[in-house]
């Protein structure tokens, strides 16, 4: 009777496990230990994630749907004030977004590229009223590598990168963290699809405009050829750099383990470094990596303010949570 009991859960717990990964729909007679139990029924439903990697894009940081712009890049629609409705993704070989990449593969050599960004001089009003919802809040750049007619690669970001300007608010050649990379490919029936996201790190560079380069027009941009799969924040050593007025949101690996920020201050102010969330946990340290007088707040709460020096490196550290928004003012 126990090798009975024994194989009988066996079984049940192998129906459940293969419930976790299928969608399972079972109606049938069970045999346990000599009983039988007629029509029973089992339904379990499982969510399918779209593609490999993409729970890796965040969903809780308002107006930055990765997934969503993603989706409206592939498969999109506009539907303009009058209601005619226009597909605009890589799906249709007629669309805005297919039209703009075949005239900088296929155009004049001094007015080829392989970049499209959302802070494209020439491109941002027609990039912005395609992808307005989408794109609020984010950054890309869609790469599509010469000599490749079925694999791009989408760079997404929700770190703000800043205006047309001589001064981004992550300095050229810094390390922008984080940037999510999703690989785009044709599949056997031609159909454009998301396929792969990874996480990493990307350089800070200004955006190469295929008519006038980075020269006349300055925007601030990524570098898709030095993006890097790997995590930052784990440690002082690669600690995320921030800037004065960004709310970053923190992934920790759990509530105990923290992430590291640094910012540089250009002259002696006040910071303050704050949470809404009175779970959260912050501290920072100047750039001996001991913590600073605080003169506001304390030390390990959610709320730390102090005394910057000019020309000054500072790090943050937050924990308390998994996904931890804060904000430096």
């Amino acid at each position: 009777m126990k090798i009975v009991k024994r194989i009988s859960l066996i079984f049940v717990l192998a129906i459940f496990s293969l419930a976790c990964i299928f969608p399972l729909g079972v109606k049938a007679d069970w045999h346990y230990a000599g009983v039988v139990l007629s029509n029973i029924e089992i339904t379990m439903s499982v969510q399918v994630l779209p593609w490999q990697g993409a729970e890796q894009l965040p969903s809780d940081v308002v107006g930055a749907d990765h997934q969503r712009l993603i989706d409206s890049i592939l498969n999109g629609t506009y539907t303009n004030n009058s209601g005619s409705v226009t597909q605009i993704g890589l799906n249709n070989p007629n669309s805005y977004i297919s039209n703009e990449i075949n005239n900088r593969v296929n155009g004049n050599f001094l007015f080829r590229s392989d970049v499209l960004g959302s802070m494209d001089y020439w491109e941002r009003s027609d990039i912005e009223k395609f992808f307005n919802t989408e794109t609020s809040g984010l950054s890309f750049v869609l790469y599509f590598p010469q000599g490749s007619a079925d694999t791009y690669y989408l760079y997404t970001t929700s770190v703000d990168l800043g205006e047309q300007s001589n001064s981004p608010n992550i300095p050229i050649g810094e390390k922008i963290y984080p940037v999510y990379r999703t690989e785009l490919k044709k599949n056997e029936d031609g159909k454009w699809e998301a396929t792969q996201t990874k996480t990493g790190y990307a350089e800070s560079a200004y955006y190469q405009n295929p008519i006038t380069g980075s020269w006349l027009v300055k925007y601030p941009s990524l570098d898709p050829d030095s993006w890097i799969e790997q995590s930052m924040g784990t440690s002082f050593d690669n600690a995320i750099y921030a800037f004065i007025g960004q709310k970053p949101t923190a992934y920790c690996k759990d509530a105990s383990t923290p992430t590291y920020y640094r910012i540089t201050t250009s002259s002696a102010t006040t910071v303050t470094v704050s949470s809404q969330d009175n779970a959260h946990k912050i501290k920072v340290y100047n750039s001996q990596r001991a913590l600073v007088n605080a003169n506001g707040g304390a030390q390990g709460t959610n709320n730390v303010s102090f005394r910057s020096a000019r020309n000054s490196t500072y790090y943050i550290e937050v924990s308390g949570g998994q996904s931890i928004t804060f904000a430096i003012n």
